[in-house]
Order: structure tokens, then C-alpha cells, then sequence
């Protein structure tokens, strides 16, 4: 008896306990961290900055002389850049333009008319090429090429008479190049890349001497420069979903 009154004592005592405790804490489970691509797509703008040798020649007809002339003269380039470019799946597409500066500039002395000098140089280069490329996250590789424009002057001058004669236009190409671009921030992207300029000409001289002529005038120009770009419709790397 005394058994049985102890025991529903105790069946009694325990409902109470357990009401008295405290519910279990609720976790919420962590956010979970979703890749999601980046997306090349968009209008961007930039500049660029580097290095640019070349290799330029032509040959300069002066009665009773025909000359050839080789020119080697690098500089500095730097300018700006402007293209609209879209993504699908992995691959990249667009167009770009671009206007650089540079400083190219030689002058050589006449063998078969000694003391007469000789010069070439180019100061500007404009481009508008199609782009394709290969996006890897934040990486994109990419080639190029298309239209290309560069300001050449050639110059003559016979410094003992002060007879001088040039020729200082525009002269239609093409380039072709490639780069690496890196999204290191928001909207920002750094690269470099590396082109390559071909010009040919045959022009007229006009000289205070009458007209000279330049023909199987050639301008190959190399560059390799830094970029800076701001992409605009760029799409955050990283997204959280509970």
C-alpha cells in the first residue's frame, strides 16, 4: 500500500517538473551562400597606358635618287577606350573603340644625298575592332581585331639650302590583338593586353622644291598597356538564400 501511494506521488511530481522547464531554444538554419556568375555584359569605359615599339620604312624618290629609309622609334602610348559588350553562356562579344597618343618619332641622314634628313612619325592611332571572348568568372581572355587609323608624317629637308617638303595625314590600317581582363571589384576591371598596327602608304611629297614621292611605305606599331575599365550592369558574385 505504502508502495502504490509513493508511486502515483512520483507520476504526479514529474507533469509538473516537465511543465516547469524551459522550451527548447529555435535555430534558424545558416544562410547558405549561392554563386552566381559574373555577367560581362554591359556599356564600359576606360583608359590605357604602355609601351609601343615599331618597325616603318618607305622609300623616298628625289631626282635623280631613290632611297630606302628604316625607322625604329618607340614611346610611350596612352589614351582611352569605349565598348559595348554582351554574354552568353561562357562567350563574350562586342565592339570597342579606342584613341591613343604616342610620341614615335626619327629622323635619318640621306646616304646617296649626304646632309639631307629624313623623318617619320606617328602621333595618334584610333581603332574600332569586334571583340570575342572566353569568360571565366572573374577572368575574361580575349581577342580582337578590325579598322585602325593612325596620323604619320613623313618629312624631307636639305638643311644646307633650307628646301624641306612632308606629308602629314591620316593613314587607314588594321590591328589585331588580345588581353586579360580581371573583375576586381564592383563595376571594376583591370587588364592588359597587347596589339599590334598595320599601315600602308604611297603619297606624295609636296616639297618648296617641286614633289617627291613616298612609296611602299610601311608602319608597323606594337603596343602592350594596362587598362582600367568601369563596367556598368554588373551583377553581384555573391548572393544569400535561407
Amino acid at each position: 500500500m505504502v508502495l502504490m501511494v509513493a508511486a502515483l506521488a512520483v507520476s504526479g511530481i514529474a507533469p509538473a517538473v516537465a511543465a516547469d522547464l524551459p522550451s527548447p531554444a529555435y535555430s534558424r538554419a545558416p544562410a547558405v551562400v549561392v554563386p552566381v556568375p559574373y555577367d560581362w555584359s554591359g556599356f564600359y569605359l576606360g583608359g590605357q597606358v604602355g609601351y609601343a615599339g615599331s618597325s616603318s620604312s618607305y622609300t623616298l624618290v628625289e631626282v635623280p635618287t631613290s632611297e630606302v629609309f628604316s625607322f625604329n622609334p618607340s614611346s610611350f602610348i596612352g589614351g582611352g577606350h569605349a565598348g559595348l559588350q554582351g554574354q552568353w553562356g561562357s562567350g563574350v562579344f562586342g565592339i570597342e573603340g579606342t584613341f591613343s597618343v604616342l610620341d614615335q618619332n626619327q629622323t635619318d641622314i640621306a646616304v646617296l644625298l649626304p646632309g639631307r634628313l629624313r623623318m617619320l612619325s606617328t602621333k595618334d592611332i584610333a581603332t574600332v575592332v569586334g571583340k570575342a571572348g572566353y569568360a571565366a568568372d572573374a577572368w575574361l581572355f580575349y581577342v580582337k581585331g578590325g579598322f585602325a587609323d593612325a596620323k604619320i608624317n613623313t618629312f624631307a629637308i636639305n638643311p644646307a639650302t633650307g628646301i624641306f617638303g612632308g606629308a602629314n595625314a591620316w593613314q587607314a590600317g588594321y590591328t589585331v590583338g588580345g588581353g586579360v581582363d580581371y573583375m576586381f571589384a564592383k563595376g571594376w576591371i583591370a587588364g592588359v593586353d597587347f596589339n599590334y598596327y598595320d599601315f600602308r602608304f604611297n603619297r606624295p611629297v609636296v616639297a618648296s622644291s617641286g614633289v617627291l614621292v613616298n612609296f611602299n611605305g610601311k608602319n608597323d606599331v606594337y603596343a602592350g598597356m594596362f587598362r582600367l575599365s568601369y563596367l556598368f550592369n554588373w551583377a553581384s558574385p555573391v548572393v544569400a538564400r535561407y
